[in-house]
């Protein structure tokens, strides 16, 4: 994944002049910014790049953005390798707070330690100034739209050069046990 200054596209708003009910915002990724994302998340090509989000203040000085991140893309089969046509649609939800809110603090028990609930919100993202870059956010949801393991029906891994007589490192631990034992 790019830094935010390698990123394909950047999309700075002014948090300080956001409308009290928000601002509407949609992007479509020229040929270019599509190119290069494809090469920042090993694609073969994407054919459209399209995001749509509402950027509103939230609470007293923070910022949510809801929206969505739509994309065409080929990418290559993570079996054999060929063009594969997928679509991401990714629902967006991300709340950004200046960066030392007490909002942003991290919930604790009443011993003090950090309560983290892995299924609940994500945290807020910090933000330095009065802007922030949408696109970072955009891109990472884009990200999490793509099938890591996308696969061609009927494409099978070639096992055909692999030593499969060979133990494997799993076996040859079970292996050792016993002797562990007696030792």
């Amino acid at each position: 994944m790019p830094s935010e200054a390698e990123a394909a596209f950047s999309l700075p708003v002014n948090v300080r002049r956001l409308p009290k009910k928000g601002q509407m915002l949609l992007f479509e990724a020229s040929k270019e910014q599509r190119e290069q994302i494809a090469r920042d998340y090993n694609l073969i090509s994407i054919e459209s790049f399209n995001a749509e989000g509402l950027v509103a203040p939230w609470k007293r000085d923070g910022v949510k953005l809801t929206g969505h991140v739509k994309a065409q893309v080929t990418q290559p089969c993570a079996v054999s390798g060929e063009p594969l046509s997928a679509v991401v649609d990714e629902a967006v939800e991300v709340l950004f707070l200046p960066e030392g809110s007490r909002l942003a603090r991290p919930a604790t028990d009443a011993d003090g330690e950090i309560v983290f609930d892995p299924m609940g919100d994500d945290l807020p993202e910090p933000f330095v100034g009065d802007s922030i870059d949408l696109a970072q956010s955009w891109l990472e949801f884009f990200d999490l739209g793509l099938d890591p393991h996308a696969r061609i029906e009927g494409a099978e891994f070639d096992r055909s050069g692999l030593n499969l007589s060979q133990d494997s490192p799993f076996s040859v631990l079970a292996d050792m046990k016993p002797s562990l034992k007696n030792s």
